[in-house]
């Protein structure tokens, strides 16, 4: 029931600024009770789609109100169907995050980190056409490399937007091209190598490399939405 009024939120069944239908028709629509229509729509509320306004009931807050970063949201939204405005809001984020955790990471990684970051793009060249297997340690590794930054407001960050992260990865997934997915070791195997060696410039430049690639897979356009940021992090 709660996935059902947020997917119909999301959709637009029910728009924005209008009140949600009354709690009797809510309550015959989805078959559920009074305590668990009004747990859904505390739980909504909580993520920035609904509020509560008095003697009138919820009502469906503006898409810049809701918290985009939900994981539960993210998920009803690749449902629904996503445009290029969506995807490139996504990979704005990836690029004002990500290369520069690849550039701390090369100043302030650890021997367990190299480690792990080189299995992990052995592992991601082996995982052949399973989508969710290449999700999931793709997911890993770029969480890795945040964690390697050593900077615990970034692990921090990175926590947060792990669902935003997972939801990009799903959607620019190699997994349907061998070649596709030979590019994808190489490049990430690169983001490790220059980690490894301490080099702050060369990772973050094989970070945007990366996201610069899944960006084009799904778009066919050679930038992501935000002007590709290949200027000097560190001297």
């Amino acid at each position: 029931m709660l996935r059902g009024i947020g997917m119909d939120i999301v959709a637009g069944e029910f728009p924005a600024g209008k009140t949600l239908p009354g709690k009797d028709v809510l309550m015959r629509r989805f078959g559920v009770s009074n305590t668990a229509l009004r747990e859904a729509l505390k739980t909504l509320e909580a993520k920035g789609l609904v509020a509560a306004r008095t003697k009138v009931g919820y009502w469906v807050r503006d898409e810049d109100d809701w918290n985009l970063l939900d994981e539960d949201l993210l998920g009803w939204q690749l449902e629904v169907g996503v445009d290029n405005h969506f995807i490139g809001r996504l990979f704005e984020m990836r690029q004002s995050i990500e290369p520069v955790a690849a550039a701390l990471a090369a100043l302030r990684r650890s021997e367990k980190h190299i480690d792990k970051l080189r299995e992990l793009a052995e592992v991601m060249k082996n995982t052949g056409r399973d989508r969710q297997r290449f999700t999931d340690v793709d997911l890993e590794f770029h969480l890795t490399v945040i964690a390697a930054s050593g900077n615990p407001m970034m692990r921090s960050v990175g926590a947060l937007v792990g669902a935003a992260l997972a939801a990009a990865f799903r959607l620019s997934a190699p997994t349907d091209s061998l070649p596709a997915l030979d590019r994808a070791y190489r490049q990430h195997l690169a983001i490790a190598e220059a980690i490894a060696n301490g080099q702050a410039q060369a990772a973050a430049d094989a970070m945007l490399v990366v996201i610069e690639q899944g960006w084009s897979s799904l778009t066919n356009e050679t930038q992501p939405a935000m002007a590709s940021i290949r200027t000097r992090l560190f001297p």
